[in-house]
């Protein structure tokens, strides 16, 4: 491990690095530019007439918006190892991530570009920024904890090279990097039994100096848990005294500061959160105790943005980042320096600020309820869920809500949630009731529908036990914290699942 020399000579590399971080939208013009040079002759740039793009007005009038489903059969094409489809050469790993979150795999183009200038990058920036703001960090002079998953066969060529985008970074991080800094080493990392895993990462990491955690709030969490489990400590600063940082991904980590403040009691725990994907690593948190990220616009990536109100129109209007407004909500347009095309990430962002560009994840186009028209998103029932366990006294430990249609009546469907708690509420019905005007305070389109039209009703809510979504990942081989719980969608799949499972538990079938 780095000593504290060595420690002092880094963090003042990164505080210099972040000190002179300046972008500008000309970085933006050129990226897009020297993509379509790079690319001209693939097969997607011939299609597209690539060679006579000379600005990105040509650029967006010559390429049309793409899906995930518009690139299945290119993506195939380069599974079984075709050259320059829409990226020079042979792609040689692929990333998998859920296309819902708990049903089918996609398959992600990983290029060598990519890791270099998203994945690599995007670290440095972490650290650049988290070094400026905490001089006297530590977290160097130690272990972190990062614990990645498993690679597997590609389908077609029989290749190793389909892997989690964890596994792929795991696989892809310096040697030296992974001795020094990062704990599990590789004979743990890769193991595909994930109970297993878990538990030997304990085992090792229960009795080393661990300075920072990474990972995604809900599965580390049941983490810690486990970890206090085997140690039989109070929290976990006995276990890592000099724990002070936690890297989070994607999810917001308000429900889930209660319990980390407990478990981790420490005034100088610091907690930091990166937004990325499978597809991309798009921005970092640049200040302590901030709700919002930095965009990195000088990563190879040039961003496009659909304004919310247009998005599923035929036509929608697109901006770029000259465009945009702070306090408005978009959905991301990508092309990257890997395969991606004017993609639709799928991701509602809104800019807390344009200089800097700043942006807060508001939720997902797929996470989305408009059953009646009441528009509702993760950031309206992150808020408003937080605010009834404060409320109400209770502890919960993760949620699903999906919309659930009456057939008759003039109340015409209701919302239905799905909580699982740690400390459950004295009445259930009541935590309802407040949960409903916490909602309505926050979603003027669902109050209007719930209390002026009338044609939404009381939500429902299932009281369910800590462990249950944990029991549902196990029973369908999602364990990992890629892993994450569906928190809102317009239709019922999942959530009819789950009520059956928690039925059959109820009624003592296996």
């Amino acid at each position: 491990m780095p000593n504290r020399l060595v420690n002092k000579f880094i963090k003042t590399y990164f505080i210099l690095k972040a000190n002179f971080h300046k972008t500008a939208f000309a970085d933006q013009e050129k990226i897009a530019m020297d993509l379509i040079k790079k690319c001209k002759n693939t097969i997607f740039g011939k299609k597209y007439g690539f060679e006579y793009i000379r600005s990105i007005k040509d650029f967006q009038n010559q390429i049309p918006i793409h899906h995930y489903k518009d690139f299945e059969q290119r993506i195939l094409y380069m599974l079984k190892g075709e050259k320059n489809v829409t990226y020079p050469g042979k792609i040689d790993r692929f990333a998998t991530s859920s296309w819902t979150t708990w049903g089918e795999s996609k398959y992600i183009p990983v290029t060598k570009e990519w890791l270099k200038k998203s994945h690599m990058k995007w670290w440095a920036e972490a650290l650049n920024f988290f070094c400026k703001n905490n001089p006297r960090s530590q977290f160097l002079t130690w272990k972190g904890l990062v614990i990645g998953w498993w690679f597997s066969a590609n389908p077609y060529t029989g290749e190793e090279n389909v892997w989690f985008i964890s596994a792929i970074l795991q696989k892809n991080t310096p040697r030296v990097i992974k001795k020094l800094i990062k704990e599990p080493q590789d004979d743990i990392a890769y193991i595909d039994n994930r109970e297993e895993k878990v538990k030997l990462v304990i085992e090792r990491t229960a009795h080393q100096n661990i300075t920072f955690i990474n990972g995604q709030p809900g599965w580390l969490l049941n983490f810690l848990y486990k970890t206090l489990e085997y140690t039989k400590k109070e929290n976990i600063l006995e276990v890592w005294p000099n724990l002070e940082l936690f890297f989070r991904w994607g999810l917001p980590i308000d429900l889930y500061k209660s319990q980390f403040t407990k478990l981790i009691p420490s005034v100088k725990m610091k907690y930091y959160q990166g937004y990325n994907a499978s597809e991309w690593f798009f921005g970092v948190q640049d200040k302590n105790f901030a709700d919002d990220m930095l965009l990195l616009i000088n990563h190879g990536t040039f961003y496009e943005f659909i304004p919310f109100e247009e998005y599923g129109k035929e036509n929608p209007k697109v901006l770029t980042l000259k465009d945009i407004e702070a306090g408005e909500e978009y959905i991301i347009l990508l092309t990257t320096c890997s395969w991606l095309r004017r993609y639709v990430i799928g991701d509602v962002i809104k800019f807390t600020s344009i200089k800097p560009r700043r942006i807060q994840v508001a939720g997902r186009t797929k996470y989305f309820i408009d059953m009646l028209g009441e528009r509702v998103y993760l950031e309206h029932v992150e808020k408003a869920i937080l605010q009834t366990s404060k409320l109400t006294n209770t502890v919960i430990t993760d949620y699903t809500v999906w919309p659930k249609v009456y057939e008759w009546g003039e109340v015409r469907g209701a919302h239905e949630w799905v909580i699982e708690f740690v400390k459950e509420p004295e009445d259930a019905e009541q935590f309802a009731k407040i949960l409903d005007q916490e909602l309505g305070k926050i979603n003027n389109y669902y109050f209007d529908e719930r209390h002026d039209t009338k044609v939404i009703g009381m939500p429902i809510v299932h009281v369910v036990p800590q462990g249950t979504f944990y029991n549902r990942f196990k029973s369908k081989n999602k364990l990992g914290w890629q892993h994450k719980v569906p928190k809102l969608s317009n239709d019922r799949v999942v959530l009819d699942d789950l009520l059956s499972i928690i039925d059959d538990k109820n009624t003592g079938k296996d």
